[in-house]
């Protein structure tokens, strides 16, 4: 399977790549959400939607028979999920903006807004930002690369199965395999495993780390070593000799920065070795027996489900999606200044969190958007005859969608101005 990656020469590109076109578009609304005419005034005559509120549509009432009932419910089960969840998202990228100006000493007030939602992260992202960019032009001698690994991210299968089969729509024939489009099946294997097997983020490390090693990393280190360097210490030989600057080699103890080889400690990302039998964490590749809490990498679309259980499910299960720390190295060359060891250990602390929010959890996000859209165009041709209640809701979700696909455009645009601040010219290297 395929992942993105990107060698970033200089920092502006680090979070500028996290405006895909896969986010940054999910702002434009095709088909006009917006509840028009006849529907937006039934539903102004109507009692409004409390159901809204909870995400319980069970008891609404809905003319026009079980086919509109359930395209409607679908439709209105999956715009409260992407609201909630985008919601989330949004607070989750506040905090790693304030986490990561309070470690540079960003006055609270300057990220504070009185206002909650899009103005909160907006102005907490702008702000460090602003502190970012000062950073790094005082320090415009040194030379930075960054490489970023997007985080693997993990679809619950057995969540998927059982809300499809609530749904009236449960899963027939067809192999897991199959219905995990674009990506592999993983698990927990309690036999041998034949692919290869992660360990959890922060647990003990005997394998390949590809982001910060907290311990000692064995090959290819490249960062503060904070022990005996094996390689170049600030460019110049060294052997197996005390370094306090950046370290390009070996580190035999004390690693905290980016290993890029065999870690023995605690890895930040993810951990990966070789299966050779059992596998303690996640085991994907293949099992000699079935894996037990199955998750499928890709996308999970089995085979003849009906697409209103198929949408609603995605997005109720949206919520369950977990997606590893992404890889991060960090590495630079020459004297580093105190400030700019400070900004460099800060960013290895939330630079993580928010790349995890927009390339993990807010890409998925921004694909469920496409679909909770069309599944909006297509209810309001039913809407006027499904009564005045269900109007009321198709409006409600209606608006909520498009209320929160503008969040995750103000999101990512939030998290770029910070990649953005920085300055300076650098390219990318690698690709999708």
């Amino acid at each position: 399977m395929s992942v993105n990656r990107w060698k970033l020469i200089s920092m502006p590109v680090v979070i500028l790549g996290l405006a895909s076109p896969l986010l940054v578009n999910c702002g434009a609304l095709p088909g006009g959400l917006k509840a028009p005419g006849a529907l937006g005034d039934l539903a102004d005559a109507a009692s409004g939607c409390d159901e809204m509120k909870g995400g319980d549509f069970a008891k609404l009432t809905i003319k026009g028979g079980a086919a509109v009932e359930g395209k409607i419910k679908g439709f209105l089960d999956a715009a409260y999920s992407f609201n909630k969840v985008t919601l989330e998202m949004q607070a989750d990228l506040t905090a790693s903006c304030v986490e990561l100006g309070t470690a540079l000493g960003v006055p609270e007030a300057d990220m504070k807004s009185e206002e909650a939602g899009d103005k909160a992260v907006e102005k907490a992202c702008k702000a460090v930002a602003d502190k970012v960019g000062g950073m790094f032009k005082a320090n415009a001698s040194a030379s930075l690369t960054v490489e970023i690994e997007a985080p693997k991210c993990f679809i619950p299968i057995d969540a998927m199965t059982e809300c499809l089969g609530a749904c009236g729509s449960p899963i027939k024939g067809g192999k897991l395999e199959a219905s995990c489009k674009g990506g592999e099946i993983a698990g927990k294997c309690d036999a041998e495993c034949k692919g290869s097997c992660t360990a959890e983020v922060g647990a003990e490390c005997s394998g390949t780390c590809k982001a910060s090693c907290s311990g000692k990393c064995d090959v290819n280190f490249k960062g503060t070593c904070g022990g005996k360097c094996d390689g170049q210490c600030d460019g110049k030989a060294s052997k197996g000799a005390a370094c306090k600057g950046s370290c390009e080699g070996k580190c035999d103890a004390g690693a905290s920065g980016s290993c890029g080889g065999k870690c023995e400690g605690k890895c930040s990302g993810s951990c990966e070795m070789t299966a050779k039998g059992k596998c303690s964490g996640t085991c994907s590749g293949g099992c000699s027996v079935e894996v037990k809490a199955p998750k499928c990498t890709g996308t999970f679309e089995p085979p003849s489900v009906d697409p209103s259980c198929q949408l609603s499910c995605t997005a109720k299960t949206v919520k369950d999606i977990t997606c590893d720390p992404p890889n991060i190295k960090f590495g630079f060359k020459g004297q580093a200044s105190t400030d700019l060891t400070k900004l460099i250990a800060a960013l290895q602390v939330s630079l993580p969190k928010i790349i995890k929010i927009q390339l993990g959890t807010g890409k998925r996000v921004a694909v469920m958007a496409a679909g909770v859209v069309k599944a909006g165009v297509e209810v309001k041709d039913v809407a006027l005859s499904a009564g005045g209640k269900a109007a009321a809701c198709i409006a409600t979700g209606i608006a909520a969608t498009a209320s929160a696909s503008v969040s995750i455009d103000v999101n990512i645009k939030a998290s770029a101005s910070v990649g953005g601040s920085v300055g300076g010219g650098g390219a990318a290297k690698g690709g999708t």
